[in-house]
């Protein structure tokens, strides 16, 4: 087999599949997002953008409707999309996908038909990432497509627990 052959016949069957990518609202998955319109634009495909969440009664009133925070982050999902496509000359079709889950498992899910599945790795300190797992080591071991994992950007220490700026003033300090 000639250099770059497996690379080719692998390409070929992924023509019409999405290239799936993990969007919050981090520098990092920002960064993610960027590469992945890139390599759509490349392989002439979709990249399909997917919002992975999950009600949180720590940062969410338990009274809150779940339409309310579904609709806050699909609205997050275009405004993130919106500023990394601002100023671009091209860009690839883009299928903003929300989905309720846990950050792994929503991932691997939506990306089961995909070319490959994009995940930013986000920086933070050893004892976080022991304790609270890793969702794009999670993704490397248990997708069933390739992974990509965009390294961190170096300024996601500061991102790393967002706050989110429509809750109450009163909880936002807690």
């Amino acid at each position: 087999m000639e250099a770059g052959e497996g690379r080719t016949k692998w390409m070929a069957g992924t023509v019409d599949k999405p290239i799936v990518v993990g969007v919050d609202r981090s520098s990092a998955a920002r960064a993610a997002l960027d590469w992945a319109l890139d390599e759509a634009l490349v392989r002439d495909c979709t990249v399909r953008a997917v919002h992975v969440w999950a009600v949180d009664l720590a940062k969410e009133p338990p009274w809150q409707p779940v339409e309310r925070i579904r609709q806050r982050h699909a609205r997050q999902l275009e405004e993130t999309i919106a500023e990394i496509t601002r100023g671009r000359e091209r860009v690839p079709r883009i299928e903003p996908v929300v989905l309720e889950a846990t950050p792994a498992v929503g991932l691997i899910e939506a990306a089961k038909d995909a070319a490959m599945l994009v995940v930013a790795r986000r920086s933070g300190r050893w004892v976080r990432r022991a304790l609270l797992g890793s969702v794009s080591s999670a993704c490397v071991k248990h997708a069933s497509v390739p992974v990509v994992v965009i390294p961190p950007t170096g300024t996601d220490d500061a991102d790393e627990w967002l706050v989110d700026e429509q809750a109450p003033a009163a909880s936002a300090g807690a």
